[in-house]
């Protein structure tokens, strides 16, 4: 199966999904990371806004923004800045979206390749995290895609 067979595989599962399982996975995702010793020492985090199909991460958004954390939450826009390197290497923790993920830590994105052009400055733990649909056995990956040190579902 190529990259684009499996993005629309994991849309079309991720679209028979109620919203009230997409808020209760959220919630069990988040709660996971709020638990964890990597988040609670983390004084910098990179997290994202949830597009309608992703893991919706606005509890660990609240409490970043209420504990003190520095919070980096990338515009992934074409003409958005690049977020300097130096930036990049201050985060304690990012916690990273994909289309499709492996248990091993191999992540497919949607194809822009944004995460590609600024996952490999990350000097932090990278984790992702999914929906159970977006765990797959084995997914495609090229030379350029870098595993998750964990995958949180």
């Amino acid at each position: 199966m190529t990259k684009q067979e499996l993005r629309k595989q994991i849309r079309d599962e991720i679209k028979k999904l109620s919203a009230a399982d997409r808020d209760t996975a959220s919630l069990f995702v988040c709660l996971q990371i709020l638990g964890t010793a990597e988040w609670q020492q983390a004084s910098t985090v990179m997290l994202y806004n949830a597009l309608p199909d992703e893991i919706n991460l606005q509890l660990l958004i609240d409490d970043a923004s209420g504990s003190g954390k520095e919070l980096i939450i990338p515009d992934q826009s074409p003409s958005a800045p690049v977020i300097p390197v130096e930036v990049l290497q201050e985060i304690d923790l990012a916690i990273i979206p994909g289309r499709a993920f492996t248990r091993q830590g191999k992540r497919l994105g949607r194809g822009g390749g944004w995460y590609d052009r600024i996952l490999p400055h990350l000097r932090c733990q990278k984790w992702g995290v999914a929906f159970a649909s977006q765990i797959k056995k084995d997914i495609p990956t090229d030379t350029w895609d870098v595993k998750m040190d964990k995958v949180i579902i």
